[in-house]
């Protein structure tokens, strides 16, 4: 064999064997069938991955809320324990004050009853250390009977309309401590009875 047939024969086997070279030049059909086969696993990966990402996102949110109910349940916990810790405090000295009251009345009836100028400063201490406290006295005469701040003791004929289920005597003074009824007056209560004319 001479050298011009060793290089035809050299040209000729170049290149892959006739039955793996599609004939348009392509890749072989079955490389392309297996990168087809790997481009289906990278979607299942990707889909799944995707589908995880949506999970983790959802879980997160849920975690986030739950979170944030816990932070505004803990917030109204402590805002109702100061609350309470605060009223505990107002209200701690409530027995004693409430004992006190028939103190003032003895007092208070003395001072009004005496021109002992002693007597009268005394009352006006007492009601000045009431004060100190968040007491004070219910204004009752001429109003309006409202049983949560009065206990009627008796009812009067009012002498017109306008004094029905209104207070006309106040018999004992009633006491609020910050707002809260420490002892109801005691009071008469008009009834307006419009008389028949028989």
């Amino acid at each position: 064999m001479n050298q011009g047939d060793q290089e035809e024969n050299d040209v000729t086997g170049a290149g892959p064997p006739a039955d793996e070279t599609r004939p348009d030049g392509g890749p072989p059909e079955e490389l392309e069938l297996i990168d087809e086969e790997h481009l289906d696993e990278k979607e299942k990966k990707l889909n799944k991955l995707k589908r995880e990402l949506d999970s983790c996102r959802k879980d997160k949110e849920e975690y986030l809320a739950g979170w944030q109910r816990a932070k505004a349940d803990y917030i109204n916990y402590k805002k109702d324990e100061e609350r309470r810790a605060e009223d505990f405090i107002k209200f701690a000295n409530t027995g004693i004050l409430r004992e006190l009251l028939d103190v003032a009345d003895s007092i208070e009836k003395a001072a009004m009853l005496s021109d002992n100028h002693g007597i009268k400063n005394i009352y006006a201490q007492m009601l000045g250390i009431f004060e100190k406290f968040g007491v004070k006295k219910i204004d009752s005469a001429g109003q309006l009977f409202d049983p949560a701040r009065h206990e009627s003791v008796a009812e009067t004929q009012a002498p017109d309309r306008e004094s029905d289920n209104k207070i006309l005597e106040e018999l004992q003074a009633g006491y609020t401590m910050h707002d809260r009824v420490l002892r109801p007056a005691r009071v008469k209560v008009g009834i307006y009875k419009k008389e028949s004319n028989d």
